[in-house]
């Protein structure tokens, strides 16, 4: 998933930007001659008859099978009548600035995936988002119940400035031959019974390897020179917020009004994630993460036993045919949580409207992304969708064999929380405050209490409540 800047329209204003997509391609092209009102001028496929297509556009950012997947999904959804023509926009690089140039240009894709930090809300504030709900209202034929309201991108309480599409939560990866050969129990697979922390961390200790065969609880071991760390962690915010939760804390207080790494909570879910690098040793400091190889080779090689990240590494372990296995994340509070993200899709504020939502409703349908889940990369967001049968369909015998109770589960019994950038106002801009300071300490230059400190009041000026109310 990315984070992406929303820069300045009067810069962008001055930027050269045509952007377009022949069907069945992945390039952006020109595309002024498509021009913008309802209906294209082609002609219906059927005959050369005098009926009116009407052109749309879908703008999205992934590459590989999941651009295959959305080509697949155009496809099938232009095949399945004769009235609209739907064209994927692939744009890899730079997403957030030439949407933002197309907008300033008025030539406004129809149909968007965008990122709810930068974007989206901004551009539902303007109305050049439209509101989702007013079109599942209208729509009779419309299934209301297979939209869950932890996927949705609530502007206000009556607002949908956009839809979830490709669910994934983080999660706890580990290595299963490297349990085997020290003699140390596997990582649980369900929350209800995932480790306390302390129980962890000594996990990890006895599976951090110095280059002598000492693990970090021998006393001559030698952290200078480890050839197998125990864990790896992911330092944004879907990678703290898991433990955040699992103290009871969340990004902001109860009230929206301050920042909650600031809190006894958020300072101390910070250290420990720290102390993982410069107390226990059983973490990578920064400089050796710079050698440290992609997930598939560092599991396979033994160079990490265990790895906190996203669900969707699954899809290139899954690829390359890894020996690996998932678990549930460990606990340092009562009770242990993970968090979801997901990529938002929103209809824009065109004369197509009606056109994209036909669209927008045929990708939320059950089943459409379907060779996603099968690729381990996503979950779904359709209810119905969240059966044991249907779940059960779609994973593979390459799917790592705790992958429904780690994975899949937490998603349904409500341990997955619903991502920040979805409930807070103002994130982007509070999130580059703390960032910079977090790097601090990770670096292991200050303590969480000291880092917190320096951005405390700057970070809580940008606290504007949370969304959705």
């Amino acid at each position: 998933m990315k984070t992406k800047r929303l820069v300045s329209v009067l810069l962008i204003a001055v930027m050269i930007f045509s952007a377009t997509a022949c069907s069945g391609k992945s390039e952006v092209t020109d595309n002024k001659d498509t021009g913008s009102s309802n209906t294209a001028g082609s002609d219906a496929a059927a005959g050369g008859g005098s009926e009116k297509v009407t052109e749309i556009r879908f703008t999205e950012w992934d590459g590989g099978d999941t651009l295959a997947v959305y080509e697949e999904i155009a496809e099938k959804f232009n095949q399945s009548q004769s009235k609209i023509h739907v064209t994927v926009m692939n744009i890899p690089d730079e997403y957030d600035t030439k949407i933002t140039t197309m907008v300033a240009g008025n030539d406004v894709p129809e149909v968007c995936m965008l990122d709810a930090a930068s974007l989206m809300y901004t551009y539902a504030e303007e109305s050049i988002v439209l509101n989702i709900q007013d079109f599942i209202n209208k729509d009779a034929n419309f299934d209301k119940s297979s939209m869950l309201d932890q996927f949705k991108y609530m502007l206000t309480s009556d607002y949908m400035a956009g839809y979830g599409i490709g669910s994934e939560n983080i999660t706890m990866f580990y290595n299963p031959s490297l349990f085997q050969k020290y003699g140390i129990e596997e990582p649980p697979a369900s929350y209800k019974d995932a480790w306390d922390w302390d129980t962890f961390v000594n996990t990890a200790q006895q599976l951090t390897i110095d280059k002598e065969g000492r693990n970090a609880l021998d006393p001559a071991f030698d952290p200078e020179n480890i050839e197998t760390y125990g864990v790896t962690i992911s330092k944004w915010w879907a990678g703290y917020m898991p433990f955040l939760y699992s103290e009871g804390g969340d990004y902001l207080n109860e009230n929206g009004t301050a920042i909650g790494y600031a809190t006894e909570e958020g300072i101390d879910v910070l250290q420990k994630l720290a102390d993982l690098t410069y107390k226990y040793h059983v973490a990578l400091t920064p400089t050796s993460s710079e050698t440290m190889p992609g997930a598939s080779e560092a599991l396979t090689t033994n160079k990490v036993a265990m790895t906190f990240d996203g669900q969707w590494i699954n899809a290139a372990l899954m690829s390359d045919g890894v020996d690996y296995n998932v678990a549930a994340l460990p606990k340092m509070g009562a009770e242990a949580k993970t968090t979801m993200t997901f990529g938002g899709i929103s209809i824009m504020n065109t004369d197509k409207a009606d056109a994209a939502w036909e669209f927008v409703k045929y990708i939320l349908s059950a089943g459409a992304c379907e060779p996603l889940y099968k690729s381990g990369l996503w979950l779904p967001t359709n209810a119905n969708e969240y059966t044991d049968e249907y779940i059960k369909s779609f994973i593979t015998d390459k799917h790592p064999k705790n992958y429904y109770e780690s994975i899949v589960v937490p998603m349904m019994d409500g341990t997955a929380e619903r991502p920040v950038v979805a409930t807070i106002k103002n994130f982007n801009k509070i999130n580059d405050i703390i960032s910079p300071a977090l790097d601090l300490l990770w670096s292991g230059e200050m303590t969480a209490a000291d880092a917190i400190a320096t951005i405390e009041d700057q970070a809580n000026a940008e606290v504007k409540g949370y969304l959705g109310k």
